[in-house]
């Protein structure tokens, strides 16, 4: 699948924008006064508050003549309803469920859309990590979640349209022209480079992946990662830490509230590491926490869907906004210093780690080691598209598995038959994919 179009490009205008809303507001108007096209791609869609208004503009906006492309992740939007599909189509919004059950995207089935982008008439967009849910819309006693985005003008959007164009066409087996590349207006002069950069494992896209792991490798002052999913890679652990006894300044600001507790456990259990290791951590207590974004050295900052975790890493389609300006870099690393004066407290390790109950301790290595089968069985059945891999020798293979697997559960549950070598050599298998997914990364 071709990315080649998503480079870096000159003179783009970006906007930081924090959800609530004013996020809400302005996500409707943009959508209300487009004149031209609209591409929604997002994981969840809620059949809620927010989610019907922005349904209601969509299909004023189909029935005014815009064309209007709306691609909803299949399982992230389990809940959106049939009859608000029903709706969006007679309006004629062209309307698709990324990867839905079909037996013939059987290898895919790990395979989610996971970023969030609203983009409109090919010339301005917002991109981050908020989906399109209430949450806390319209709420005003209730706190907003603590997310983020950023909206963009500029030559940066000719590739995000071309790259959405070809996510919806081959996510619903349709045929669309990609726009030309041709600079779209409204380009100012004196605007910050932009890149998108995308994370997309079955492509074998692993931009983002790599732009974390070089940038970190290579800082010399500071990296602040504020992140919502935390459960790296050990290699990418390593160089945190690493960075840190070299004497740059590494500071994460992670959760302790979260709509996935068990991942704040899970992630717990990695706060020794750090902490020992002269790594900074700040808990964020004031609200649900789901933002993604990250500084390094004041020059290079990203705001997107990545959380830095494996399913980011090796399942989701994934998208950030990569800026390369030392004046926007400097206004998110003064937002973050807010966020964490204002709404953080500072682990220490002594008190959250020495003085852990044992209790607590196993709890957390519980969620970890959860959370660590969970994402390594994922993996492992993930279907990639390799020269040396053919897409029957992948279904196969995954069929093997997830065969041996049931004749394992199935083993367990009746005595008579032996479960155990069954679940051994499923594991195998697994275990043999993930090695082979680590030496590709």
């Amino acid at each position: 699948m071709r990315t080649d179009f998503l480079n870096k490009t000159q003179n783009n205008h970006i906007r930081f924008v924090l959800e609530g809303e004013v996020y809400y507001e302005h996500y409707l108007n943009l959508i209300k006064n487009a004149t031209k096209s609209i591409h929604l791609q997002t994981y969840i869609f809620s059949d809620d508050h927010f989610g019907k208004d922005v349904q209601t503009e969509l299909k004023e906006a189909a029935e005014r003549g815009v064309k209007v492309y709306l691609l909803i992740d299949s399982v992230g939007s389990l809940n959106f309803s049939e009859k608000a599909e029903i709706e969006l189509k007679a309006a004629g919004v062209h309307f698709c469920r990324f990867n839905d059950v079909q037996f013939k995207w059987l290898g895919q089935w790990g395979r989610r859309l996971h970023h969030k982008i609203l983009l409109i008439d090919h010339s301005k967009a917002l991109i981050g990590g908020i989906n399109v849910i209430s949450n806390s819309y319209r709420q005003k006693a209730i706190e907003h979640q603590l997310d983020f985005a950023v909206f963009v003008e500029g030559p940066v959007t000719i590739g995000l349209t071309q790259y959405c164009q070809l996510i919806f066409a081959k996510s619903c087996t349709v045929r669309m022209k990609l726009k030309k590349d041709t600079a779209p207006r409204n380009t100012d002069s004196e605007g910050v480079e932009l890149k998108i950069s995308i994370n997309d494992w079955i492509f074998q896209r692993w931009q983002i992946t790599k732009q974390y792991s070089e940038l970190t490798s290579t800082a010399k002052k500071e990296i602040i990662i504020l992140n919502s999913y935390f459960f790296p890679r050990r290699k990418f652990m390593r160089q945190l830490a690493t960075a840190a006894k070299q004497g740059v300044s590494v500071k994460l600001i992670l959760p302790k509230i979260s709509d996935w507790p068990s991942y704040v456990y899970a992630t717990q259990y990695l706060y020794a590491y750090f902490l020992k290791n002269g790594v900074e951590i700040y808990q964020w207590n004031k609200s649900i926490m789901h933002g993604k974004m990250a500084t390094i050295d004041g020059r290079w900052s990203t705001i997107g869907s990545f959380n830095l975790n494996y399913t980011s890493y090796q399942q989701n389609l994934e998208m950030n906004v990569d800026i390369y300006s030392e004046v926007f870099t400097k206004q998110l690393n003064g937002r973050l210093c807010e966020l964490i004066e204002t709404g953080c407290e500072k682990i220490e390790v002594n008190e959250f780690v020495t003085n852990a109950t044992l209790k607590t301790r196993f709890f957390r290595f519980s969620c970890y080691v959860l959370l660590n089968l969970i994402a390594n069985f994922s993996i492992g059945l993930a279907f990639q598209e390799e020269k040396s891999r053919t897409r029957i020798f992948n279904r196969l293979r995954i069929a093997i598995t997830l065969l041996f697997l049931l004749l394992g559960i199935i083993g367990l549950l009746i005595p008579q038959m032996p479960g155990i070598p069954f679940l051994i050599v499923a594991l195998l298998l697994v275990y043999g994919q993930i090695v082979f997914n680590n030496r590709n990364v």
